[in-house]
């Protein structure tokens, strides 16, 4: 049994326990203390990831690592972006510093969306590689469908990283170019789906 593993499940599961505790009691800062707690399992994992070249939350000791190397390096670095977002946002809820950070988030949504398409690239990068080689038929019916979706998560992310940096450059010409595209396609503004996305968050 890898301890390690054990620990970043634990972590995680303890977190996720306090947070619906504290939910389902009124506890406000039980909620922020689980929030970080599963943010910081993620991370441990991801930085596992990093330094061993393996998967993390690998709990037995027997099973064999078809992902290590590269695809372990993609994984760690982007459960470690995950995990370093929620404790962030533990730390914002925490100092009472939340409702500010979405206010100027749906203002300027450009680091965020740089951040989400990181993430997505990642997963995307991950859909990708095909963890050990298998016969003709499953390449052709399974492998090669695999790697195109996971080519185009891969652009999408990159995309919206693109657009992240874009807007915190020259937010008004973002802002001019994409309520124009969308309006051509008849279609409402970003900033209506993104009020709603981030208005749930407050």
């Amino acid at each position: 049994m890898r301890l390690l593993g054990l620990l970043e499940f634990a972590i995680v599961f303890i977190g996720a326990v306090g947070m619906v505790a504290a939910s389902v009691f009124y506890l406000p800062n039980g909620v922020h203390l689980g929030l970080f707690l599963v943010g910081a399992g993620i991370a441990l994992g991801g930085l596992e990831s990093i330094f061993t070249r393996g998967i993390s939350f690998r709990v037995s000791t027997l099973s064999t690592d078809h992902y290590a190397g590269t695809p372990a390096l993609i994984w760690g670095s982007t459960i470690l972006l995950v995990g370093a977002t929620l404790i962030a946002c533990a730390y914002l809820m925490e100092q009472g510093l939340w409702r500010t950070t979405v206010v100027y988030v749906m203002r300027r949504p450009g680091g965020l969306l740089s951040l989400l398409g990181l993430i997505v690239a990642g997963a995307g990068a991950l859909i990708v590689f095909i963890p050990r080689p298998h016969g003709f038929v499953w390449t052709l019916l399974v492998g090669v469908p695999k790697t195109i979706v996971g080519i185009a998560i891969v652009i999408a992310g990159l995309a919206a990283v693109c657009l992240g940096l874009w807007e915190a450059i020259d937010p008004l010409s973002f802002t001019r170019v994409i309520k124009s595209a969308l309006a051509q396609a008849g279609l409402p503004t970003y900033e209506h789906y993104w009020r709603r996305m981030l208005s749930a968050l407050l």
